[in-house]
């Protein structure tokens, strides 16, 4: 990693709220305007499921806030600015985001200034402008745009209908159909509009000049308008524009998970960013499965898969879907995984739920869970037939590179299913 730079005053973020996850804020005054930002475009309306950041008044009219699994920024136009942090103290969270997206990043460990200590949105934005700068020195992709107007000379196809329609007799300028190359397209739409988000919420001065620097540039030749997120799942590459694939993941990242109320021309008046961390976590976990398992041949992995619930009478029913299950060759389940973002030890619901999990698919279970420092690596059994082991994975160890920090996860990973698959 290149070596810090020192900070100064412009570096330092200056938050009025700054929360942990699940910390609860003092009581304070909120304007109409920011209640109503908080539950409708941050909370997306009254569906308590999709809370990002609690919001209750106490007997005195006070609002009191707290913080769920989601890390990030909100800032109120008519209110105040709300930081919350990680909980995992120590974490890596640029290598920890890096890897959970699978960014390359080629030009990363010797160009971002990123510090250990920084914000989230800090380390996000460290990884989004180094393959931002990849993806400029490769140039940007052109394609062809159907274009309709007025031109001098003739140019594509004549327009017969609006030539009639606008042009006197004698006509002085043809109405044209036309094929034009344009820099102009959804896909570096896409990464200028998440490179002005984050322009929005980034605190680094010096990664905050590097994105404008960006921006300045695209601006230069593409229309900064709001692209929804359905509009970048949506982008197809080819083999000419597959150097996208990573900074594309990272826009789909960014526009995803931030709720913006006004933008012009790469700042906003109100805006929030805010990246669910257990789904960060969940993504590092089923990529270092997916590793440890591509060693197996025939062996693979799926996430977020549906399987029969254990209540198999009555009303009540109960969907179990691990966050990655583990098949063999022959279509055996040998591992049934969930990842906890906690930095406690497990609990009985952690237990109950992998119980569940393990009696449902007929096989071992794991528990992975972020470096707390702790102890949490053990073994249990289930039902006197299952091995349930609980793991800590290497996400705060202090490492040189970003090489060395997947080498140690993977490694680990590695390393507890060998001590499974040995004894099964």
């Amino acid at each position: 990693m290149a070596s810090s730079v020192p900070i100064t005053e412009d570096d330092v973020f200056e938050a009025d709220i700054e929360l942990g996850e699940y910390e609860a804020s003092d009581p304070f005054e909120l304007s109409e305007a920011a209640d109503r930002m908080l539950k409708q475009e941050v909370n997306g309306g009254d569906d308590r499921q999709g809370e990002r950041i609690r919001l209750r008044y106490n007997r005195e009219g006070d609002a009191i806030l707290t913080a769920t699994q989601y890390v990030g920024v909100v800032s109120l136009r008519d209110g105040p600015t709300i930081q919350i942090r990680p909980k995992a103290a120590g974490t890596n969270l640029l290598y920890l985001l890096r890897y959970a997206h699978n960014t390359t990043a080629t030009t990363f460990e010797s160009q971002t200034p990123f510090r250990q200590g920084q914000t989230f949105l800090d380390a996000l934005g460290a990884l989004y402008e180094a393959e931002l700068r990849r993806v400029l020195s490769r140039g940007l992709q052109t394609d062809y745009r159907r274009m309709s107007g007025s031109e001098q000379r003739l140019r594509g196809r004549i327009n017969i209908q609006r030539q009639i329609q606008r042009q006197p007799p004698t006509p002085t300028a043809f109405e044209c159909t036309y094929d034009e190359l344009t820099h102009d397209t959804i896909v570096n739409r896409s990464i200028l509009y998440a490179t002005s988000i984050l322009l929005g919420i980034v605190s680094d001065s010096t990664i905050s000049r590097s994105l404008r620097q960006h921006q300045q540039l695209l601006r230069r030749r593409i229309t900064l308008t709001p692209v929804t997120l359905e509009e970048v799942k949506s982008i197809q590459l080819n083999r000419l524009s597959e150097y996208y694939e990573d900074i594309l993941r990272l826009a789909r990242l960014v526009i995803g998970n931030s709720f913006i109320s006004e933008l012009e021309a790469g700042s906003s008046a109100s805006f929030a960013m805010l990246v669910n961390m257990n789904t960060v976590f969940e993504n590092a976990v089923e990529r270092a499965v997916r590793t440890t398992v591509s060693e197996h041949e025939g062996w693979r992995v799926e996430p977020q898969e549906k399987t029969q619930s254990l209540l198999t009478a009555g009303k009540h029913k109960m969907t179990l879907k691990p966050d990655v299950t583990v098949y063999d060759e022959a279509e055996t389940v040998r591992l049934t995984g969930d990842a906890k973002w906690k930095t406690s030890t497990p609990s009985n619901a952690d237990f109950y739920q992998m119980t569940s999990y393990m009696l449902a698919r007929d096989s071992p279970g794991m528990l992975f869970y972020p470096d707390c420092q702790g102890d949490n690596e053990t073994q249990a059994q289930v039902a006197d037939q299952y091995t349930l082991t609980v793991a800590e994975l290497p996400t705060a160890v202090e490492v040189g590179s970003y090489e060395e920090f997947v080498q140690n996860l993977e490694q680990n990973v590695q390393n507890l299913f060998q001590s499974i698959f040995s004894s099964t």
